[in-house]
């Protein structure tokens, strides 16, 4: 490059963030526009898990102390995955190994608002809130103009769609690119956990994942998120958390058609619990008090959809990262600790064209790639086990109960189901 790279990365997410701060590490020159008018905006309280390879990519490109703070708000590690049935029948437990809150390989839940905040921290000078990106256009000297609602524009040398799964970067990119809806539909919902209420939790919520499999393609996720009394302070004293929520949250999902004709996207919380309730009337009545005993206002409803693979296109100064491009159902729980992975690698990609080891356009290509190979078998995968956990034939719901029985007595085949968390 002639001058020194600057960069345009559209969308303060997890991995727009991550980003931004490895490229500010590295001295290159970042601007980053975010729709919202504010880190706290749209944030909701469930938490995400941050994977070793999404902490591996956070610790390379955060300051320390910025990763020092993440650790200290963290919630505890789960202990182990419990996978159940509907009547609360152990079918394959998988015990986490147990590791120290600074080993690189623990495992570290977060609350979205959490780590959004924490994220955003130092970035201040280059972010733009309330930029709703437009579209973007070339520039006569090789340069890529990007184009904002409010009529305003950014130039750079790179532009980067960090923008999530419904981009409009992507859509101008590659038109060709599709995300679909499954026909799965998801219910979801949470509550505080309290010392009242702790012994009415399935033990196995309380150690971990725990996902329920249900007759009729009926499937529970719940999980308890809790911290440590003895954590909450960042390394720098005056930064303490005041969104340590402990809670407990659970969604439920089917097939669309097993809701009936029910239009639940006009339906509040507690229409919402009702519909579930109906639908659980014969499960265990611990699992059915999960679903009464959540907060009303917390109760929502979302189309479970995916994107779908595509070949490497015709790399130029404008790619992608995350959900933007390959976003997946929440059945395998890693679109963040993806987009993290996307982050790192793009930030290396980057850092070495601004030091002028590598040309440009060749080091996005060998990043699209890698990303495109990675992140679309995270996508099957994550589909694969959507369509699992939701099988309505009830031969095939009882060959998926015996492969997980399976595994339970044999270790090598927790270690194959466990691959990629």
């Amino acid at each position: 490059m002639k001058h020194p790279l600057k960069v345009i990365i559209i969308g303060a997410g997890t991995g727009g963030l991550c980003l931004a701060h490895g490229l500010k590490s590295d001295g290159i020159e970042v601007e980053l526009f975010e729709r919202d008018r504010s880190p706290a905006d749209h944030q909701q309280g469930y938490r995400l898990s941050i994977s070793a390879t999404g902490g591996a990519a956070l610790r390379d490109c955060l300051p320390a102390e910025l990763f020092d703070e993440l650790v200290a708000n963290a919630a505890e590690p789960s202990q182990g995955i419990t996978f159940v049935d509907h009547r609360l029948n152990r079918l394959l437990a998988i015990d986490f190994p147990h590791r120290g809150r600074g080993d690189p390989a623990a495992e570290r839940p977060i609350a979205r608002a959490a780590l959004r905040r924490i994220l955003s921290e130092g970035l201040d000078d280059i972010t733009r809130f309330g930029k709703t990106f437009s579209a973007f256009a070339d520039d006569a000297n090789g340069s890529v103009i990007a184009r904002f609602d409010d009529g305003s524009t950014a130039k750079g040398d790179v532009l980067i769609g960090a923008d999530g799964a419904a981009s409009r970067l992507r859509s101008q990119l590659l038109p060709h690119a599709r995300r679909i809806e499954t026909d799965v539909v998801a219910i979801s919902g949470k509550f505080a956990l309290t010392d009242d209420n702790r012994a009415a939790i399935p033990p196995p919520v309380l150690r971990g994942p725990t996902p329920v499999l249900g007759p009729r393609g009926g499937f529970l996720f719940a999980n308890a998120v809790e911290y440590a009394a003895n954590t909450g302070r960042a390394a720098d004293p005056g930064r303490i958390a005041t969104d340590r929520e402990a809670y407990v949250m659970w969604g439920f999902s089917a097939h669309r058609k097993l809701f009936g004709t029910v239009a639940l996207d006009e339906l509040g919380g507690a229409a919402l619990k009702r519909v579930v309730q109906a639908m659980m009337q014969d499960w265990h009545p611990h699992l059915r008090r999960l679903v009464e005993m959540a907060d009303a206002s917390t109760v929502s409803t979302f189309a479970v959809k995916t994107s779908v693979p595509i070949a490497p296109w015709t790399t130029r100064n404008v790619t992608l990262l995350g959900d933007a491009l390959h976003n997946m159902t929440p059945f395998r729980g890693t679109g963040a600790n993806t987009a993290l992975r996307d982050a790192a690698a793009l930030r290396t990609a980057l850092s070495a064209c601004a030091r002028g080891e590598q040309q440009l356009i060749s080091a996005l290509a060998r990043y699209e790639r890698e990303m495109i190979a990675y992140g679309f078998d995270a996508v099957r995968t994550s589909l694969a086990d959507m369509e699992r956990f939701h099988v309505e034939n009830g031969w095939s719901r009882f060959r998926v109960k015996t492969a997980l029985r399976a595994a339970d007595w044999i270790p090598p085949l927790k270690t194959r189901l466990t691959r990629g968390r």
